[in-house]
């Protein structure tokens, strides 16, 4: 009987374990171990950290979902010994395994800038995401008895994905604050030290998507170097080498992500605690041990760059390394991993958005409605019908 123990029910954790109770033997035991018992849709947190979205329309329960012969564990990982086929848990006894899939998602990263962790709202998991709806809102509300306008400014650090999401979604967030507590305007500003936003587009809709949030009266300071956060303020320097500051009582943080911290703790050779793989997203030296999503770099052949992780890609890896592991326990030949991506969208607002399929461009309100269609399987697709349905998908 093999055992097979996979590591995080994310994106690619999920998918991996829903199709190994599909195509294994009877007699496999499947172990789905994650510190959290709420799959969630990291997609969407834009949504929840602007007040669009409530967290239980964006999660669900992994038990409910999983089929019968997985187990699913709440543990949390600390570390794995490749060597010996084991991991240990803060909270939990060690687990040893025959083949193992590592799949723990991503950590929020600072780069250890001065003030970031003191002072900025980390946009990384759920909670985190509830907690800058909630700043925002209170700082907002404060305005009338403080009449301090940093109340009335939120300043968002970092316009890539995440962050060009958060600025779609405030787009109607400000309007409904300022109209429920009667504020003057409330202002948005984003700090990128890139001067090209959204670079994964086609160079048309990136500039379109700026042009949208700017008419929309989000501030956007392209070739700002964030230098330090204090309390109440974001310091940076522009192109030349001048200093200068933004006020805000709400500093959100959406600048970057690595793997998680397990992968250093564990002696991995990574860089931001992702690792190498194979062709097979497996490791030479441990075919048995694969390493799927935020916590894996795959170069495709002819590129330079690894794979951006997406929730896509992470979704398309889970299926892959089952696949992998149910031929090696069948005797069969492995795959290697190809990645054919559905096309890039990113939301501006609940209604509006920019989205590439192919050599195909879309704005506005159709891409929109591709963006709301992704979201739809992607919650088919994780959860299954009875819970798509529920959570108000399809």
């Amino acid at each position: 009987m093999a055992h097979i123990l996979i590591l995080g029910a994310g994106y690619g954790g999920l998918k991996a374990a829903k199709d190994l109770a599909k195509t294994t033997p009877a007699d496999t035991q499947i172990d789905l171990v994650d510190k959290n018992v709420l799959h969630v849709e990291k997609t969407a947190l834009h949504m929840v950290a602007a007040g669009t979205a409530k967290p239980e329309s964006v999660s669900f329960d992994v038990r409910d979902v999983i089929p019968s012969n997985v187990n699913f564990i709440q543990a949390t990982v600390s570390k794995f010994d490749l060597d010996n086929k084991t991991v240990s848990f803060s909270d939990h006894d060690d687990i040893t395994y025959d083949y193992v899939i590592v799949a723990l998602g991503f950590r929020s990263e600072d780069f250890g800038l001065q003030g970031a962790d003191e002072h900025a709202l980390i946009l990384q998991d759920l909670d985190t995401a509830t907690q800058i709806y909630k700043t925002i809102n209170a700082n907002v509300k404060n305005y009338k008895k403080s009449q301090d306008p940093k109340d009335l400014s939120i300043a968002v650090c970092g316009a890539g994905f995440t962050g060009i999401e958060v600025l779609g979604e405030l787009i109607d967030t400000v309007k409904i604050l300022k109209a429920k507590y009667g504020v003057p305007e409330i202002k948005v500003t984003c700090l990128e030290m890139a001067t090209r936003i959204l670079p994964m587009f086609d160079e048309e809709l990136s500039t379109y998507a700026v042009s949208y949030l700017e008419k929309n009266g989000i501030k956007l300071l392209t070739g700002a170097k964030i230098s330090r956060i204090e309390d109440g303020a974001v310091v940076y320097n522009d192109s030349e080498d001048n200093e200068h500051k933004v006020e805000a009582s709400t500093i959100v943080w959406t600048v970057g992500v690595s793997g998680v911290d397990v992968i250093k703790e564990s002696g991995m050779e990574a860089r931001r605690n992702r690792v190498m793989t194979t062709e097979f997203l497996n490791l030479e030296d441990h075919p048995e041990a694969y390493f799927i999503g935020d916590d894996s770099a795959i170069i495709p052949e002819g590129s330079e760059r690894p794979l951006p992780t997406t929730g896509q890609l992470a979704t398309a890896e889970g299926a892959a390394v089952a696949f992998n592991i149910a031929s090696a326990l069948s005797g069969t030949q492995l795959k290697p991993f190809v990645y054919n991506p559905a096309g890039t969208v990113a939301s501006l607002g609940q209604n509006h958005g920019i989205a590439q399929v192919g050599d195909r461009k879309f704005k506005g309100v159709t891409a929109s409605l591709i963006k709301h269609l992704a979201a739809d399987r992607s919650f088919y697709t994780m959860g299954g019908l009875k819970t798509a349905l529920k959570k108000g998908s399809l």
